[in-house]
């Protein structure tokens, strides 16, 4: 299933498009699609009202963060999807739980800093720990949201050669810029 993403609405560097696939959730730039495919309304979703809808198809996310939605062929059937170790998160600076991984609270990676659109500041880390994934999202519901291994923020984080400012797990102040 895939439909519009009104985030991008707000902050041009997400993408436009949202694609849910065997329970992970994918944001991509354009979607191509091979196939046929029917609506599936949801009026009293408070969010997404209708979305696009495939069955039985093969997803392949492009280097340019291009999704293709082709016929799965009888070797793709029973493929598994893959999973992180642990989950990636994109979280506005200035809110309760960027303060939180700042101080600790949870187990993460190095945080990286990054300007959104307007002006916007996000963090970005990996919460290394499954139950701290866990005591995170239920203390901090919509405070973040976990990036997609297809993302740009999501790839900038592991490339050496990008332009997120990136702390130490002491957290940030003026000085570290």
């Amino acid at each position: 299933m895939f439909h519009f993403n009104k985030g991008h609405l707000t902050d041009p560097t997400i993408p436009m498009w949202v694609i849910k696939a065997h329970g992970v959730t994918f944001y991509v730039n354009h979607v191509t699609a091979e196939i046929p495919w029917s609506t599936k309304e949801t009026p009293n979703n408070p969010s997404t009202k209708g979305s696009i809808k495939f069955k039985r198809c093969k997803l392949t996310i492009d280097a340019d963060n291009c999704a293709t939605l082709s016929k799965l062929g009888i070797l793709d059937r029973g493929l598994p999807t893959p999973h992180l170790p642990f989950d990636r998160i994109i979280v506005p600076v200035y809110n309760e739980l960027a303060t939180a991984l700042e101080d600790n609270e949870f187990k993460h990676s190095k945080i990286k800093y990054v300007e959104g659109a307007c002006s916007s500041e996000y963090l970005i880390c990996d919460i290394t720990d499954r139950d701290d994934m866990l005591m995170l999202a239920l203390k901090y519901p919509n405070k973040y949201r976990i990036l997609q291994a297809n993302e740009p923020y999501y790839k900038d984080y592991d490339s050496k050669h990008n332009n997120l400012v990136m702390h130490g797990n002491e957290g940030f102040d003026d000085d570290d810029e």
